[in-house]
């Protein structure tokens, strides 16, 4: 894939709707080169027939039109810079705090925002109905001995 490029500095479509994966890509401008092929041999069919009207001559209007665009697409997908866009299946298969963990230790973000969606993890994993008051002290005691241990081990 290409490094990311300012999505702002791009034409929204153009970023938004070409894909980032470089096998989509080639898929996309491959369907868009055999396209133009046949499109172009269903333009010389039509044109080269006995039969003639309006009905023939839209159509070949139609099949001449996508000769000349689809190449355009072909290229445009392969040579479209990256969304920079993250994806749903950009996870790398990684738990949340693994995840959160690597975000914090990279710079992306800072103490206070990783202690935060620490706790909301932590929270959200120790979710049950029917506990008592002293229960929650107790999950919250702990969910502060895990989120040290988390500091700890992530290095900061």
């Amino acid at each position: 894939m290409n490094p990311p490029v300012d999505a702002s500095s791009l034409p929204r479509p153009l970023a938004r709707y070409t894909p980032d994966s470089r096998r989509w890509r080639r898929r996309v401008a491959g369907l868009a080169a055999v396209g133009a092929v046949l499109s172009l041999y269903a333009v010389f069919a039509i044109v080269s027939g006995v039969k003639s009207g309006i009905v023939y001559n839209l159509l070949a209007l139609l099949f001449a039109a996508l000769t000349l665009l689809l190449p355009v697409v072909a290229t445009t997908a392969v040579f479209a810079p990256d969304s920079g866009l993250t994806r749903p299946d950009d996870s790398r298969g990684e738990r949340p705090v693994e995840t959160l963990k690597r975000r914090y230790a990279a710079g992306e973000i800072d103490r206070d925002e990783f202690e935060r969606r620490l706790d909301d993890l932590m929270a959200a994993s120790d979710d049950a109905p029917d506990r008592s008051d002293a229960d929650s002290v107790e999950r919250s005691a702990g969910r502060r001995a895990t989120r040290d241990a988390e500091l700890d081990s992530a290095g900061r």
